[in-house]
């Protein structure tokens, strides 16, 4: 009866000890390790500290994913993202993932398709040995007016 007490009051005090460190905050308490259908993953990305955190453990992850919009390269999130194997077998399938996805895969061949606003691209990834995959997925989008001024929503209107 004294273990199962002693594993309680450790967990307890773990917790306390994470939740009142200076590093974990409310935005990067939302950027956390999954297990998806097969793989492990992380997502997140959105606002300054969870985009310096993110970065802060790319290096630890076998394929990162980035998606982005318009020429500015504008994060986004909100994607569908689904990967595959030459099977056909699910390893990770979210309804919204991004701005930044990172996965870990047993070695392999897959098939990584993201879909944005009715678009879908497909990327083609081979993961195996100590090479990290960056996996890019970039929409042209379109520029959403300010519908009482005219003037581009979010900033200074891209050309063309």
């Amino acid at each position: 009866m004294f273990k199962p007490k002693l594993v309680t009051l450790s967990s307890l005090c773990m917790t306390l000890v994470f939740l009142f460190s200076g590093y974990a905050n409310a935005q990067d308490a939302a950027v956390s390790e999954q297990q998806g259908q097969i793989a492990k993953y992380v997502n997140g990305g959105i606002g300054d500290s969870q985009t310096r955190y993110m970065q802060s453990i790319a290096k630890n992850w076998p394929v990162r994913i980035m998606f982005s919009q318009l020429k500015a390269d504008e994060f986004i999130a909100g994607v569908n993202l689904l990967i595959t194997d030459n099977r056909d077998t699910t390893f990770l399938q979210l309804d919204s993932a991004g701005p930044l996805t990172y996965v870990q895969l047993p070695p392999g061949t897959y098939r990584v398709t993201a879909s944005f606003e009715g678009q879908s691209q497909t990327r083609k990834v081979a993961v195996g040995g100590k090479n990290k995959r960056d996996v890019h997925f970039h929409w042209k989008g379109v520029v959403k007016n300010d519908p009482f001024d005219g003037k581009p929503l979010g900033g200074t209107q891209v050309p063309g």
